[in-house]
């Protein structure tokens, strides 16, 4: 459930990067007709899809090349690759041959996810460098978007408050609908044992958190404003809706999915789980009886096999 909603993300932001390239290109001047759009597409994404799958494989190699365990910087030197890969498919693919550098960093980074591993010196360092890198970038983005919408908010008239409730609500119910309309497809393309469930769908739709790559794109529309073409209070109103967005999802579904994961009994092991703990834990309490243990340690093992 974990890897299909972060899939998911994943292809939502990817999306809406390319989506957004387009539009924003249109709006400040520039016109596409059919078969520009289809090469536009192809070249943005199937090009940086390209370059940042080649870029992997090369960085993987460096990497396994810098896989000496018995030399201290070596864990240095990779974690140092990983960052170099992350900023050199992004810089070649959006300022070279003028692709989607997130696009290109994304591929190269599901190449280094997938055949790094077992040349990483220590995979604790890497997480540790990457989940913190992770954080510091989700920190400066709502950090920005929260001070150029509370700049913008007091030009915001309150309609577009109630306005702002009322995207939440459609995003809500059209996301729901999308997931639960498509789960035949994500059943028969689930693995065997591991059918995609009404909870899961739930869980699917409540977890839709809109973050990073939602608000940079809002802050480059209320910053750039397509060359002019965008007028100053509709391109604060973009971000304060998108900001907005940002702010009832965090609020309101993250605070509230462990609550939904716990009633709909997501945590729980399955029944074979649960049979293998009862009888082993039946055939502790008798041999704590058989061979005359502490009172005390028979009731602990009263009350572990009362919880199952």
């Amino acid at each position: 459930l974990t890897v299909q909603i972060a899939g998911e993300s994943l292809l939502n932001d990817g999306t809406a990067i390319v989506l957004y390239s387009i539009c924003y290109e249109m709006l400040s001047g520039k016109v596409y007709d059919a078969s520009e759009l289809i090469i536009f597409l192809v070249r943005t994404v199937g090009g940086a899809i390209g370059v940042g799958w080649l870029l992997g494989w090369a960085f993987v190699l460096w990497i396994q090349s810098a896989a000496n365990r018995f030399e201290h910087h070596s864990s240095t030197i990779q974690v140092a690759l990983t960052i170099c890969c992350a900023y050199t498919s992004f810089l070649l693919a959006e300022g070279v041959f003028h692709m989607s550098g997130v696009l290109a960093t994304v591929a190269a980074g599901l190449v280094l996810a997938d055949n790094m591993w077992p040349a990483v010196v220590e995979r604790e360092s890497m997480s540790h460098v990457w989940h913190m890198l992770e954080y510091l970038g989700n920190t400066i983005i709502f950090f920005l978007a929260g001070a150029l919408t509370g700049r913008s908010m007091k030009f915001i008239p309150w309609a577009d408050y109630l306005h702002l409730l009322v995207i939440y609500l459609v995003l809500m119910v059209s996301r729901g609908a999308i997931v639960f309309c498509s789960l035949p497809i994500l059943r028969r393309l689930s693995a065997e044992g591991q059918d995609l469930t009404t909870a899961d769908c739930c869980i699917i739709t409540w977890g839709g958190l809109r973050g990073a790559v939602g608000l940079a794109l809002a802050i480059q529309i209320s910053v750039g404003r397509a060359g002019g073409a965008i007028a100053e209070q509709d391109a604060e109103r973009v971000l304060f809706f998108t900001g907005g967005i940002a702010f009832c999802t965090l609020v309101i579904n993250a605070t509230t999915c462990p609550m939904l994961v716990k009633f709909l009994r997501l945590t729980q092991p399955d029944r074979i789980k649960q049979a293998m703990l009862l009888a082993m834990l039946k055939q502790l309490w008798a041999r704590a009886f058989s061979e005359g243990h502490s009172e005390g340690s028979t009731l602990l093992m009263m009350d572990m096999l009362k919880d199952v």
